[in-house]
Protein backbone atom coordinates (compact mmCIF):
# COMPACT_ATOMS: atom_id res chain seq x y z
CA UNK A 1 0.00 0.00 0.00
CA UNK A 2 3.01 2.17 1.15
CA UNK A 3 4.59 2.16 -2.92
CA UNK A 4 1.17 2.45 -4.30
CA UNK A 5 0.64 5.67 -1.99
CA UNK A 6 4.17 6.88 -3.23
CA UNK A 7 4.19 6.46 -7.14
CA UNK A 8 0.14 8.26 -7.10
CA UNK A 9 2.80 11.06 -5.55
CA UNK A 10 5.66 10.72 -7.21
CA UNK A 11 3.12 10.96 -10.64
CA UNK A 12 0.83 13.98 -9.23
CA UNK A 13 4.19 15.98 -8.72
CA UNK A 14 5.96 14.92 -12.09
CA UNK A 15 2.22 16.35 -13.48
CA UNK A 16 2.85 19.59 -11.30
CA UNK A 17 6.33 20.30 -12.43
CA UNK A 18 5.08 19.19 -16.02
CA UNK A 19 2.30 22.03 -16.04
CA UNK A 20 4.52 24.25 -14.32
CA UNK A 21 7.08 24.27 -16.68
CA UNK A 22 4.46 24.91 -19.91
CA UNK A 23 3.08 27.87 -17.66
CA UNK A 24 7.11 29.15 -17.41
CA UNK A 25 6.90 28.62 -21.16
CA UNK A 26 3.43 30.06 -21.68
CA UNK A 27 5.05 33.61 -19.95
CA UNK A 28 8.15 33.59 -22.61
CA UNK A 29 6.50 32.76 -25.53
CA UNK A 30 4.05 35.74 -24.74
CA UNK A 31 6.69 37.93 -23.55
CA UNK A 32 8.29 37.46 -26.86
CA UNK A 33 5.16 37.33 -28.86
CA UNK A 34 4.31 41.01 -27.09
CA UNK A 35 7.70 42.56 -28.56
CA UNK A 36 5.81 42.20 -32.01
CA UNK A 37 2.60 43.48 -30.91
CA UNK A 38 1.38 46.88 -30.20
CA UNK A 39 1.07 48.65 -27.47
CA UNK A 40 -2.20 48.22 -26.70
CA UNK A 41 -2.61 44.37 -27.62
CA UNK A 42 0.52 44.03 -25.68
CA UNK A 43 -0.61 45.71 -22.55
CA UNK A 44 -3.61 43.31 -22.65
CA UNK A 45 -1.22 40.66 -21.47
CA UNK A 46 0.29 41.47 -18.74
CA UNK A 47 -2.36 40.43 -16.41
CA UNK A 48 -2.44 36.97 -17.94
CA UNK A 49 1.65 36.94 -17.80
CA UNK A 50 1.51 37.80 -14.15
CA UNK A 51 -0.90 34.82 -13.29
CA UNK A 52 0.89 32.33 -15.60
CA UNK A 53 4.28 33.57 -13.51
CA UNK A 54 2.83 33.03 -10.43
CA UNK A 55 1.64 29.66 -11.13
CA UNK A 56 4.80 28.61 -12.24
CA UNK A 57 6.45 30.28 -9.16
CA UNK A 58 5.63 27.40 -6.98
CA UNK A 59 8.19 26.40 -4.12
CA UNK A 60 8.93 22.69 -3.82
CA UNK A 61 7.06 22.37 -0.71
CA UNK A 62 3.92 23.54 -2.62
CA UNK A 63 4.23 20.49 -5.24
CA UNK A 64 4.81 18.64 -2.61
CA UNK A 65 2.20 18.83 -0.56
CA UNK A 66 -0.59 20.14 -3.10
CA UNK A 67 0.61 18.73 -6.66
CA UNK A 68 -2.64 18.25 -8.28
CA UNK A 69 -3.55 21.61 -7.44
CA UNK A 70 -0.39 23.21 -8.52
CA UNK A 71 -1.13 21.57 -11.72
CA UNK A 72 -4.74 22.57 -11.90
CA UNK A 73 -3.40 26.06 -11.55
CA UNK A 74 -0.73 26.48 -13.54
CA UNK A 75 -2.25 24.52 -16.68
CA UNK A 76 -5.22 27.18 -16.19
CA UNK A 77 -3.13 29.75 -16.27
CA UNK A 78 -1.18 28.80 -19.26
CA UNK A 79 -4.23 27.78 -21.41
CA UNK A 80 -5.22 31.44 -20.72
CA UNK A 81 -2.27 33.20 -21.28
CA UNK A 82 -2.31 31.29 -24.34
CA UNK A 83 -5.29 32.06 -25.86
CA UNK A 84 -5.30 35.74 -24.26
CA UNK A 85 -1.70 35.95 -26.70
CA UNK A 86 -3.69 34.67 -29.75
CA UNK A 87 -6.81 37.11 -28.97
CA UNK A 88 -4.19 39.82 -28.94
CA UNK A 89 -2.13 38.35 -32.45
CA UNK A 90 -5.35 38.43 -33.93
CA UNK A 91 -7.01 41.41 -33.17
CA UNK A 92 -3.37 43.70 -34.42
CA UNK A 93 -3.29 41.82 -37.49
CA UNK A 94 -6.84 42.42 -38.26
CA UNK A 95 -5.82 46.12 -37.38
CA UNK A 96 -3.55 45.81 -39.25
CA UNK A 97 -5.37 44.74 -42.17
CA UNK A 98 -8.20 47.57 -41.62
CA UNK A 99 -4.84 50.12 -41.48
CA UNK A 100 -3.74 49.00 -44.76
CA UNK A 101 -7.28 49.13 -46.45
CA UNK A 102 -8.08 52.33 -45.29
CA UNK A 103 -4.36 53.70 -46.40
CA UNK A 104 -5.47 51.95 -49.88
CA UNK A 105 -8.53 53.77 -49.97
CA UNK A 106 -7.28 57.05 -49.08
CA UNK A 107 -5.06 56.81 -51.58
CA UNK A 108 -7.68 55.46 -54.31
CA UNK A 109 -10.18 58.68 -53.14
CA UNK A 110 -7.32 60.83 -53.80
CA UNK A 111 -6.32 59.40 -57.04
CA UNK A 112 -9.89 59.24 -58.04
CA UNK A 113 -10.15 63.16 -56.94
CA UNK A 114 -7.19 63.82 -59.32
CA UNK A 115 -8.78 62.50 -62.08
CA UNK A 116 -12.31 64.13 -61.50
CA UNK A 117 -9.80 67.28 -61.32
CA UNK A 118 -7.64 66.22 -64.69
CA UNK A 119 -11.24 65.78 -66.39
CA UNK A 120 -12.97 68.96 -65.08
CA UNK A 121 -9.70 71.11 -66.29
CA UNK A 122 -9.80 69.04 -69.93
CA UNK A 123 -13.93 69.65 -69.94
CA UNK A 124 -12.88 73.36 -69.49
CA UNK A 125 -10.34 73.47 -71.78
CA UNK A 126 -12.43 71.45 -74.77
CA UNK A 127 -15.37 74.16 -73.94
CA UNK A 128 -12.74 77.32 -74.66
CA UNK A 129 -11.79 75.88 -77.10
CA UNK A 130 -15.16 74.56 -78.52
CA UNK A 131 -16.11 78.82 -78.42
CA UNK A 132 -13.25 79.75 -79.55
CA UNK A 133 -14.00 77.61 -82.75
CA UNK A 134 -17.21 78.91 -82.91
CA UNK A 135 -15.97 82.82 -82.85
CA UNK A 136 -13.73 81.48 -85.61
CA UNK A 137 -16.13 80.10 -87.67
CA UNK A 138 -18.74 83.39 -87.53
CA UNK A 139 -16.15 85.50 -88.22
CA UNK A 140 -14.79 83.08 -91.20
CA UNK A 141 -18.17 83.03 -92.61
CA UNK A 142 -18.27 87.49 -92.08
CA UNK A 143 -15.28 87.00 -94.18
CA UNK A 144 -16.62 85.10 -96.72
CA UNK A 145 -19.74 87.09 -97.29
CA UNK A 146 -17.45 89.74 -97.76
CA UNK A 147 -15.29 88.16 -99.85
CA UNK A 148 -18.04 87.26 -102.12
CA UNK A 149 -19.80 90.60 -101.95
CA UNK A 150 -16.57 92.12 -103.13
CA UNK A 151 -16.06 89.55 -105.94
CA UNK A 152 -19.12 90.29 -107.41
CA UNK A 153 -18.71 93.66 -107.35
CA UNK A 154 -15.13 93.06 -109.56
CA UNK A 155 -17.27 91.12 -111.60
CA UNK A 156 -20.27 93.18 -112.12
CA UNK A 157 -18.39 96.52 -112.64
CA UNK A 158 -16.04 95.71 -115.74
CA UNK A 159 -18.87 94.21 -117.36
CA UNK A 160 -21.32 97.21 -116.99
CA UNK A 161 -17.90 99.92 -117.86
CA UNK A 162 -17.34 97.48 -121.02
CA UNK A 163 -21.25 97.53 -122.00
CA UNK A 164 -21.15 101.39 -121.78
CA UNK A 165 -17.89 101.48 -123.69
CA UNK A 166 -19.01 99.36 -126.44
CA UNK A 167 -22.22 101.60 -126.79
CA UNK A 168 -20.10 104.79 -126.57
CA UNK A 169 -18.09 103.60 -129.43
CA UNK A 170 -21.45 102.49 -131.55
CA UNK A 171 -22.51 105.55 -131.13
CA UNK A 172 -19.51 107.10 -131.79
CA UNK A 173 -19.27 105.29 -134.89
CA UNK A 174 -22.78 106.37 -136.15
CA UNK A 175 -21.90 109.62 -136.78
CA UNK A 176 -20.13 112.50 -135.78
CA UNK A 177 -20.79 114.47 -132.88
CA UNK A 178 -23.12 117.30 -134.29
CA UNK A 179 -22.96 120.98 -133.43
CA UNK A 180 -25.61 123.00 -131.25
CA UNK A 181 -27.05 123.99 -134.12
CA UNK A 182 -27.58 120.33 -136.00
CA UNK A 183 -29.16 119.30 -132.98
CA UNK A 184 -31.67 121.44 -132.89
CA UNK A 185 -32.33 120.99 -136.58
CA UNK A 186 -32.71 117.51 -136.00
CA UNK A 187 -34.79 117.66 -133.18
CA UNK A 188 -36.69 120.00 -135.34
CA UNK A 189 -37.33 117.39 -138.35
CA UNK A 190 -37.50 114.06 -136.66
CA UNK A 191 -39.58 114.57 -133.54
CA UNK A 192 -43.05 117.40 -132.43
CA UNK A 193 -42.37 119.85 -130.82
CA UNK A 194 -43.08 118.46 -127.03
CA UNK A 195 -45.40 120.36 -124.06
CA UNK A 196 -43.69 121.96 -121.27
CA UNK A 197 -44.77 119.33 -118.98
CA UNK A 198 -42.76 116.79 -121.22
CA UNK A 199 -39.91 118.79 -120.78
CA UNK A 200 -40.25 119.31 -117.15
CA UNK A 201 -40.07 115.49 -116.91
CA UNK A 202 -36.89 115.00 -119.01
CA UNK A 203 -35.38 117.93 -117.27
CA UNK A 204 -35.44 115.73 -113.94
CA UNK A 205 -33.68 112.72 -115.48
CA UNK A 206 -30.05 112.18 -115.85
CA UNK A 207 -27.35 112.74 -118.45
CA UNK A 208 -27.23 108.88 -118.30
CA UNK A 209 -31.16 108.27 -118.60
CA UNK A 210 -31.42 110.55 -121.01
CA UNK A 211 -28.99 108.71 -123.36
CA UNK A 212 -30.68 105.87 -122.45
CA UNK A 213 -34.16 107.61 -123.78
CA UNK A 214 -32.02 108.87 -126.80
CA UNK A 215 -30.64 105.17 -127.46
CA UNK A 216 -34.26 103.91 -127.29
CA UNK A 217 -35.97 106.31 -129.77
CA UNK A 218 -33.40 105.53 -132.26
CA UNK A 219 -31.21 108.62 -131.72
CA UNK A 220 -27.62 108.56 -133.03
CA UNK A 221 -24.53 110.63 -132.42
CA UNK A 222 -26.32 111.59 -128.61
CA UNK A 223 -23.23 110.21 -126.11
CA UNK A 224 -21.28 113.64 -126.65
CA UNK A 225 -24.81 115.79 -126.04
CA UNK A 226 -24.39 117.70 -123.06
CA UNK A 227 -28.15 117.40 -120.98
CA UNK A 228 -29.61 120.46 -122.20
CA UNK A 229 -28.80 119.08 -125.95
CA UNK A 230 -30.45 115.71 -124.82
CA UNK A 231 -33.36 117.32 -123.32
CA UNK A 232 -33.21 119.24 -127.01
CA UNK A 233 -33.03 115.93 -128.59
CA UNK A 234 -35.60 114.12 -127.21
CA UNK A 235 -38.62 117.07 -126.86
Amino acid sequence: MANKSTTKTDKAERAARAAIEEAATAVSRAKKAAKALPSKQARSLDDYIDDARSAADVSKKKVKRKPKKVAKTAERAARRLERAVATAAAAAERKARLRAEARRAAAEAEKAQQDAAARAAEAKALRKAARRAEKEAARAELDAAAADESLAAELTAPAAVEEVAAETDENDTDAPAPSIAAAEALAETTAPVSSTAADAGLAELTVAQLRARAREAGRTGYSRLTKAQLIDLLS
